[in-house]
């Protein structure tokens, strides 16, 4: 399931209606997926609630829809959350994760992952993108920012995880 047809399916169900009613100024803030854990079709939904500084996340499983209400945010103190702008997402979801896999296997040829990482967000550097982390057999994160619309490849880094949360 794209991302496009998640939100539709979301906007269908009742749950979600009764929580649009109350929650109007909310805003689409950003679409997750943990890919060789979830199945293909699951999707994190999250809206962003500027007034509470809030994230309230629609988990859509087998195409059953639940909520978590009200999470703290997790981003820097000074920055903002923006909404995604969904015109902007023209690559289907199957499209940026080849392009992301292609950039690995050519760039970073010894690193294999095991899990991947993917969110579609707004950031204020590059608008709105997907944000695909793969975490490597070698204990490595390679994060590749893609643009949403071309899939092309904005940014790449590849840290070792045992020195992430480390200060220098």
């Amino acid at each position: 399931m794209e991302v496009k047809q998640a939100l539709s399916h979301l906007e269908k169900n009742s749950l979600f209606k009764s929580w649009r009613k109350k929650n109007t100024k909310d805003f689409f803030s950003y679409a997750f997926k943990l890919l060789m854990e979830e199945k293909d079709d699951d999707w994190q939904i999250g809206f962003y609630s500027k007034s509470k500084d809030t994230i309230t996340t629609f988990v859509i499983e087998s195409g059953k829809v639940r909520i978590r209400e009200d999470e703290q945010v997790f981003k820097k103190e000074d920055s903002s959350v923006a909404a995604i702008e969904l015109d902007k997402a023209k690559m289907d979801f199957k499209t940026i994760m080849e392009s992301a896999e292609n950039y690995e296997h050519k760039n970073y040829p010894k690193e294999r992952n095991l899990k991947v990482i993917a969110i579609l967000q707004n950031i204020p550097k590059y608008g709105t993108i997907w944000n695909i982390t793969f975490v490597t057999e070698t204990f490595n994160t390679l994060n590749i920012k893609l643009e949403a619309s071309t899939g092309k490849v904005l940014e790449s880094k590849l840290e070792s995880i045992l020195s992430l949360g480390k200060q220098n």
